[in-house]
């Protein structure tokens, strides 16, 4: 299996896992890089060629595993911040070590804290953890950590001649338009989210 065979693979998994449903492919190729749904629809031919997933016809999310993945391995990666998921928060070193699993604990990748109410549209929300790959440049459509006037946000990227438009995953909200003005960087590009649960213990809170 190839790397971005097993980037597509990985993501469909964790997917599934964290939302109890199948991605689209559009969202598999957001979430990929991938800037047509044509090659998505490759990676996914070849998969499914190589029996590891099925595909229901005509199906908006009709992709599904067909082996049982091993996501027990895991690893640790540094814990870096607070990322906004709405209004953009003031940028702040968070140092520590969160355990992730192993497909997103390429070298040099690192972990954000989420929070809001912005990118629920991806599944991303309040509370959850989001793996980063740093780099400082990103395609149009890529998920970025994004650095504005000194505050931190997680958004879609899109590059619009003159300007730059980060743009949120919930109707509700509007973009964050970006321009020469602004002192404007990416810190780098979503590679997966993760949630954690905590046992109820019975007692309420106020």
């Amino acid at each position: 299996m190839t790397p971005k065979q097993k980037k597509v693979l990985d993501f469909i998994a964790h997917y599934a896992e964290r939302n109890g449903y199948q991605p689209t492919q559009q969202e598999i190729a957001q979430s990929c890089g991938f800037q047509s749904l044509g090659t998505v629809q490759h990676y996914l031919r070849l998969l499914e060629r190589d029996g590891h997933l099925s595909r229901r016809w005509n199906a908006k999310r009709g992709v599904q595993i067909t082996e049982t993945l091993t996501t027990s391995a895991t690893a640790e990666l540094p814990l870096v911040g607070i990322v906004a998921a709405g209004k953009p928060v003031e940028a702040f070193d968070l140092p520590d070590v969160i355990e992730v699993p192993s497909s997103m604990a390429s070298p040099g990748n690192v972990v954000y804290e989420v929070r809001g109410d912005s990118m629920v549209e991806m599944g991303i929300m309040d509370g959850d953890y989001v793996a980063v790959h740093p780099q400082p440049v990103a395609e149009n459509g890529q998920t970025v950590i994004a650095e504005v006037n000194g505050s931190i946000t997680i958004k879609k990227y899109l590059h619009r001649g003159d300007h730059i438009e980060l743009h949120p995953a919930n109707a509700a909200m509007s973009p964050i338009v970006v321009t020469a003005d602004d002192d404007f960087r990416i810190r780098g590009v979503l590679v997966g989210s993760m949630r954690f649960y905590r046992k109820w213990s019975g007692k309420s809170s106020t």
